[in-house]
């Protein structure tokens, strides 16, 4: 989206998000008067873990990362938000402070509703609220699935399981089942992972040595074997 988002085109760009369909034009229209929207820069940071609650956010466009930070300044991203997704809402809800930083992974359009009046906006939402349990729900399962792949795998099967998921959310189908997407920086997949850029960099140049990836400059090809392993 080249242009700044104002707050009253959001009714139209909300309409396009699979999380609102079955939302009326009338209530979208309410929410989109509540909505403060702002361009972030890459790398800005919007809350820091232990904030109080004050805001639950949308991605218009752009992504952001919650991480959890150690006080060496070590990071692990906890989860990850693209277009038309929700963050903030768990501490909107119970009223407990910020659990993870949140923080842009790139230049971000985001709407910004205050707590209260988005709670209040979604309790008359009967429509909205299986839909949004089903996505609470689904992060949740993300986050058991992290966890487990942090206790019981090596680093290496991590960055690898990783690379798969990245490919299957925004990859592209090809020829011969393959999928191709860009990867992100050797520091991105070192947080996700919780590792090391240096250790990323090398355990990296491993996996394109192997059958299951490929790899020009920041392109990464999956072989159809790979995808076969990841269902096994």
């Amino acid at each position: 989206m080249s242009r700044k988002v104002k707050p009253h085109d959001f009714h139209a760009i909300a309409r396009e998000f699979p999380l609102f369909k079955g939302v009326s034009d009338d209530a979208l229209a309410e929410l989109a008067r509540l909505a403060v929207c702002h361009e972030y820069p890459k790398n800005n940071i919007l809350f820091y873990q232990g904030d109080a609650s004050g805001s639950v956010y949308v991605v218009i466009t752009g992504r952001v990362k919650l991480t959890l930070m150690n006080e060496e300044g070590r990071e692990v991203i906890v989860s990850s938000y693209g277009s038309g997704d929700f963050f903030g809402l768990v501490s909107a809800l119970d009223g407990g402070p910020r659990p993870a930083n949140a923080i842009t992974l790139e230049p971000s359009h985001l709407a910004k509703f205050e707590s209260a009046a988005f709670l209040a906006w979604l309790e008359r939402e009967q429509t909205l609220h299986l839909a949004l349990l089903r996505e609470l729900g689904r992060k949740m399962r993300q986050a058991y699935a992290r966890i487990g792949e942090h206790a019981l795998m090596g680093v290496k099967e991590r960055l690898l399981s990783a690379l798969l998921d990245i490919a299957d959310k925004e990859g592209s189908p090809e020829a011969e089942g393959e999928i191709v997407f860009t990867r992100p920086t050797h520091q991105e997949l070192a947080s996700r992972i919780g590792s090391s850029r240096e250790v990323v960099s090398r355990l990296l140049k491993e996996l394109l040595e192997s059958e299951l990836l490929q790899a020009e400059g920041r392109v990464i090809r999956v072989s159809e074997s790979a995808l076969i392993l990841r269902e096994d």
